[in-house]
């Protein structure tokens, strides 16, 4: 309301403080982000954002440039790891090949019974892996470590019987 109310002093501190730090720590953010101005503002906003947070909490007393660099290194570190898991996974997704014959039901029969769901989910139903973890109540990480065993099993059999 404008009336110099106690409660509007923090939001007056946390004004002045962004329009004091937002040019220095914006400057940082681009230089992580490089060309990816929409990230690098993304990051500047999260580290705001975190900030006032604490800040509410009580955790945080003094807001400084270098505090709020140090909130945009670790933001964009750890968006980095995200992003390295997710090529990771993808790349072992990639690396889990598909049945080149038709699942037969009674190759799936020797299959443990997860493992017989999760093939019978992910490649007759055509649930992506998210979907079919889901489905059986897991991690889509284990639910791939899981089709890879099973994958790995039936290459297996294959070459006995062939």
């Amino acid at each position: 309301h404008g009336d110099g109310s106690p409660s509007e002093a923090p939001a007056r501190q946390g004004l002045a403080c962004y329009r004091a730090t937002f040019r220095e720590v914006y400057r940082y953010a681009a230089m992580l982000c490089g060309a990816d101005r929409a990230a690098a503002e993304d990051l500047v906003s999260d580290a705001y954002l975190s900030t006032l947070t604490a800040a509410r909490r009580g955790a945080v007393t003094e807001v400084s440039v270098g505090y709020l660099t140090t909130v945009v290194r670790h933001r964009f570190l750890g968006r980095m790891r995200s992003a390295e898991r997710e090529e990771r996974r993808l790349r072992l997704v990639a690396s889990s090949p598909e049945p080149e014959e038709p699942l037969l039901p009674d190759r799936l029969a020797t299959l443990p019974e997860r493992e017989r769901a999760l093939l019978v989910l992910r490649y007759v139903d055509d649930l992506t892996m998210a979907q079919a973890a889901e489905e059986l109540g897991m991690s889509t990480r284990a639910a791939e470590s899981l089709a890879a065993r099973a994958m790995r099993r039936l290459r297996r059999q294959e070459a006995r019987d062939a």
